[in-house]
Formats: structure tokens, C-alpha cells, sequence
């Protein structure tokens, strides 16, 4: 038991583990986006007002909540043109994601700069969304994105390419 200890001990603090943790992360965000771009696809003309009653009845939630029935108006207000937006969006940006997820796997210096780009692009959105309405996801998220920027910036050397003797 304590050799694998010792190995798994050694294996989380290899440089690298840190850079395999974000690959995931936004592996897993890209396959949540494309999902939610099929979703919305799929429901572009569907009455998603109805569709959202009947999840939140069959998940035994009150519909006339405060947070649920706001949603639930939101729904009502969704237009088909809206939620194709909302998956060519969600399309575009599991795109990007993927594309960092793999540059970053490559060890690519340019995935390393468009990552940092385009996650610290958007902490400024997050932290106004986690003032407007605050969350545990939204500081979870805001939270992971700074780390992320600040790990690529102080692990630069895991992208430069190997010296030539």
C-alpha cells in the first residue's frame, strides 16, 4: 500500500499534472457545450416552456418558485432563432475548447497563449455575472479559470521545446 502511495504521491506532483487536470477540465466543458448545442437543435421548435413545466413536475420541484419560475419565463420567451443562436454558439465555443485541449495536450506554445487569452478574457464577464447573481458555480468556475491562467503563466516551461545539443 505505501509503494502505491509513494507512486501516486510522486504522479500528482509531476509538473505536468496540473496541465493534464485542465486538458480534462476543458475536454469535459466541450462535451457539456456540444451536448447542449444537440439539445438545442433537437428542440429549436419545440414548446420549451411546456417541456421545462414537465421536468420540473416530474423532478418534484414547485414550479411557482422564485428561481424555477424565473426560468421557467425564460423559457416561454425563447424564440427558434434564439436557441439556434444558443447551440452555433455553444458549437463555436466547445470548438475552441477542444482546439486548447488538444494544443495543450501537443504541448504547443500557441495553445498554451490561446488558452490563457481566451480563459482570462473572460474572468472580467464572470465576475460582473457572480456580482449580478451570485453562485457557488459561478465562484467554482471563476475560482478554476484563475487558477488556470496563473498555472500556464508560471509553468511556461512545460511548452518550450526541448534544447538542441
Amino acid at each position: 500500500m505505501s509503494e502505491l502511495k509513494d507512486k501516486l504521491s510522486a504522479e500528482v506532483h509531476r509538473p505536468d499534472f496540473g496541465l493534464r487536470v485542465i486538458i480534462i477540465w476543458k475536454i469535459v466543458k466541450s462535451a457539456l457545450l456540444v451536448a447542449l448545442a444537440i439539445s438545442a437543435f433537437v428542440l429549436v421548435h419545440r414548446d420549451l416552456h411546456a417541456l421545462g413545466t414537465r421536468v420540473v413536475m416530474w423532478l418534484g420541484i414547485d414550479p411557482a418558485g422564485p428561481r424555477v419560475g424565473r426560468f421557467l419565463v425564460m423559457l416561454a420567451g425563447m424564440t427558434p432563432g434564439r436557441v439556434t443562436a444558443i447551440g452555433i454558439g455553444a458549437l463555436i465555443y466547445a470548438a475552441v475548447l477542444g482546439v486548447e485541449a488538444w494544443g495543450l495536450h501537443r504541448r504547443r506554445v500557441w495553445a498554451e497563449w490561446l488558452t490563457i487569452i481566451v480563459t482570462s478574457s473572460l474572468i472580467p464577464l464572470e465576475i460582473y455575472e457572480l456580482a449580478r447573481h451570485p453562485s457557488a458555480g459561478k465562484v467554482i468556475t471563476l475560482i478554476a479559470n484563475v487558477a488556470i491562467v496563473i498555472y500556464l503563466g508560471r509553468h511556461r516551461f512545460l511548452f518550450f521545446p526541448p534544447r538542441r545539443r
